[in-house]
Order: structure tokens, then C-alpha cells, then sequence
């Protein structure tokens, strides 16, 4: 039986889809259009749907698209995340930084966004660890001077872009998924009485999965792996690797859908 039969059938099994409001979470769209399919050809040959009866399909999204949803903040374009960084560093002139401008802040939107996803607390030290990697009696000054001043500049950068998008009430995935994290226990009023499966995922950041947790630790959600238990059993299996780490952290975790 396929993955996405699986949790057709789990759904069907333990969810009264006449009643209850269900998400389903993947870590990405593709699996949303197939396992619609699914559950609605399960719904017919088992008779589950009458005349009378309302059968209520579940609300699929991505792992992006739960964390916006929640977040009540607009998911921004890319291109335009880079334009608004760029416009941030022509007005303010926090740095000297003048050459493919585009492709420094592209960069710098991706740290930002890494560093927001895991709950990082780096700016503190990242001028003392730039000048400790710069430093050389070799290396022209001025060269140095102007590298460790755009590494300085940066908490700078990410300050005044974060409080232009929150103005805004947009945000980079990064920042979604931070505000949400933040959240504490005002995150199980949002869910309110929608209950939630996370299905599928290999991966998570900090975020994702601090929000996971406490959602499935509070009874609002269930978390549904794709593992065989050859791979999460054998240590020295490298694709079974996140998934041991996972409940070494998480011991009270159920291990469901960990089978041969």
C-alpha cells in the first residue's frame, strides 16, 4: 500500500469526516491533488457517502502555506524581498557595498531566512568570528576594514527589513514560521477545533518542528512518518538518521507508521 493510501485510510479510520475540520500537512504540494483523489475514491466504494450526508474532504497545504495560513502574514515574492533589501541598503548606506548588489542580497535573504527558521541568535558574534577568519598581516587593511564592516552591518539589514515587512504584515517563510513558533500557547487558540496531520516529513527545521511538537503533544495533531524500520532501526542507515535524532529528543513521541 502507497503513502498517501495509507493516510486515506488512516483518515477514514479515525476521523469522522461528516463532523470534524482536518488538515493535512506535507512538506510540500505535490502529494495534496493525489491524495485528494484517494480519499474520494475510498468515500465511494466504501458507501461512506449518502444522499443526505455531508462528507467534509480535508484542508490540504503545504508546510509554507499552514505556517502563512496561521501566521496571518502575507507570503512576499521573492523579487521583491531582494528589491525591498536593496532599496534598504541605498537609503540607509549601512555599508559600502556597491558591487552585484542583487546577488548580495540574495544571499544575505537567504541567511536572514535560515537564521529566522532555526532561532538563531547570531549577530551577537558574527563581528568577532569575521574578524578572527579576516585577520592576516598579509591582507590589504582597507580590504579588511570595508569586509568586516558589511559583516558588522548586518544585524542592521535585518533589523530594518523584518520591521518594513511587519509594517507591511508580509514576511519572508523564515519569518512566518518564526512568528508562529513565538506564538506559545496562543498557536492551539488559532487551530482552535480543527484538528491536524503532519504526513511525510523527512526534515524539519527548528521551527517546524518545535510547532509540531506542541501541537501534537497538546492532542491537536498526529504526526505520520513514511519509514521503514529497517532504515530507522539500523544506526548505521544514514536515511534513518533525522528520524532517530527526532525521538531521541522527542522519547513520548508515537512512532506511527514506522513499519517493515
Amino acid at each position: 500500500m502507497s503513502f498517501i493510501s495509507k493516510i486515506a485510510h488512516y483518515i477514514i479510520d479515525n476521523y469522522d469526516l461528516t463532523k470534524e475540520s482536518l488538515i493535512v500537512v506535507f512538506p510540500n504540494k505535490r502529494a495534496a491533488l493525489n491524495l485528494r483523489s484517494e480519499l474520494s475514491q475510498i468515500i465511494i466504494e466504501n458507501n461512506i457517502q449518502q444522499p443526505t450526508t455531508n462528507i467534509w474532504l480535508p484542508q490540504i497545504l503545504s508546510i509554507q502555506e499552514a505556517m502563512t495560513s496561521w501566521s496571518k502574514v502575507q507570503m512576499i515574492d521573492n523579487i521583491d524581498l531582494i528589491y525591498e533589501l536593496i532599496n534598504i541598503i541605498n537609503i540607509e548606506g549601512l555599508s559600502n557595498v556597491e558591487n552585484n548588489l542583487f546577488g548580495i542580497a540574495s544571499q544575505m535573504l537567504k541567511d536572514f531566512d535560515e537564521i529566522d527558521q532555526y532561532a538563531e541568535k547570531l549577530f551577537n558574534h558574527i563581528n568577532d568570528v569575521k574578524q578572527l577568519e579576516m585577520w592576516t598581516p598579509d591582507l590589504n587593511k582597507e580590504v579588511e576594514s570595508s569586509y568586516i564592516k558589511f559583516f558588522t552591518s548586518l544585524h542592521g539589514y535585518y533589523k530594518l527589513l523584518r520591521n518594513k515587512l511587519s509594517q507591511n504584515n508580509c514576511g519572508y517563510y523564515g519569518m512566518i514560521s518564526r512568528k508562529v513558533y513565538e506564538y506559545g500557547d496562543e498557536l492551539i487558540n488559532i487551530i482552535g477545533n480543527k484538528k491536524v496531520i503532519f504526513a511525510g516529513f523527512n526534515a524539519m527545521t527548528k521551527t517546524e518542528e518545535d510547532v509540531i511538537v506542541r501541537l501534537v503533544e497538546s492532542k491537536k495533531a498526529v504526526l505520520l512518518w513514511d519509514i521503514d524500520k529497517y532504515y530507522f532501526e539500523d544506526k548505521s542507515q544514514e536515511a534513518g538518521l533525522f528520524a532517530r535524532e527526532f525521538f531521541d529528543k522527542h522519547p513520548k513521541m508515537v512512532h506511527n507508521f514506522i513499519e517493515d
